[in-house]
């Protein structure tokens, strides 16, 4: 079943599911390779800004699971179905996700964006990089964010359509989007005045907006439950140990439905990251 961990927590079922918060870089490899396993006739696709970003972000955190199994034969037959798109741009993005289409349902194709079959997970990643870096000095507005999620789920629209008609299965397709910096990110709803003297407009939390789009939301955190010292602290930092978890939450609940604690600690023969979830957590 779909996870965020090599061998954790199972998801609820989700159509839409929003990740936000300190989750592990890896999380979104986990859940690629995961629904796509479960869904072996679809494929998966992963849509991030940066190639280099992501790359840089695995490597640092080194996960011990995917470090050991990447390169196996089972893990490369999955990998082989799931589609990396790097967009550098929001008009990049907006091109792209307009373009994406399935071979043979459609009359002009681009072979860069043509998929031999329609997804069952589209999985967007990090979209608050478009806009962190010079979300003040730029014309981005709140909608400029919620466009590729409208966007999105247009092109989602489209391939549950096509895959009904090649009965292909799922016709349900689901969307996932990843954002750690998401409860950062503030925009305006109008771009900011030009002339000089004029106030700026007033700035919206995104997360707020876009956390109705999607009915299930998985929100990661750093858990000091456990932390009862200084010195378990320091302790801590030395072996890496980091203490997580994450709230599940349906749409319009207040109230998580699931809460998940583990540790994140690098294995004593590797070096690889691992998560424990030991019976006390």
């Amino acid at each position: 079943m779909p996870s965020l961990f090599p061998a954790g927590p199972e998801l609820p079922e989700f159509k839409s599911l929003l990740v936000k918060g300190a989750y592990h870089p890896s999380a979104p490899i986990h859940l690629a390779l995961s629904h796509t396993a479960k869904f072996p006739a679809t494929q998966t696709l992963l849509i991030t800004p940066s190639r280099e970003a992501i790359a840089i972000a695995l490597q640092n955190y080194n996960d011990d699971w995917l470090s050991v199994h990447s390169g196996r034969g089972r893990i490369l037959e999955v990998a082989s179905n799931i589609t990396v798109f790097y967009p550098p741009t929001p008009a990049h993005f907006a091109y792209l996700i307009s373009t994406l289409s399935v071979d043979g349902q459609s009359p002009s194709l681009n072979a860069m964006t043509t998929l031999d079959r329609p997804p069952s997970l589209i999985i967007l990643h990090e979209l608050s990089s478009y806009f962190m870096p010079d979300a003040s000095g730029h014309p981005w507005t709140l909608s400029s964010y919620m466009t590729l999620i409208a966007r999105t789920l247009s092109s989602l629209a489209y391939f549950s359509v096509t895959a009904s008609e090649t009965s292909a299965p799922p016709t349900d397709i689901a969307l996932a989007l990843f954002d750690s910096q998401l409860d950062s990110l503030k925009l305006p709803v109008v771009k900011h005045p030009t002339a000089p003297g004029r106030k700026l407009s007033k700035l919206e939390n995104v997360a707020f907006f876009v956390q109705k789009y999607f009915e299930l939301m998985a929100v990661f955190e750093e858990d000091d439950m456990f932390l009862s010292s200084s010195q378990e602290e320091e302790g801590n930092e030395l072996t890496r140990q980091r203490r997580n978890r994450m709230h599940i939450f349906r749409s319009g609940r207040t109230e998580a439905i699931e809460t998940h604690r583990w540790i994140e600690q690098p294995n004593l023969g590797s070096g690889g990251i691992v998560f424990d979830w030991g019976p006390s957590l």
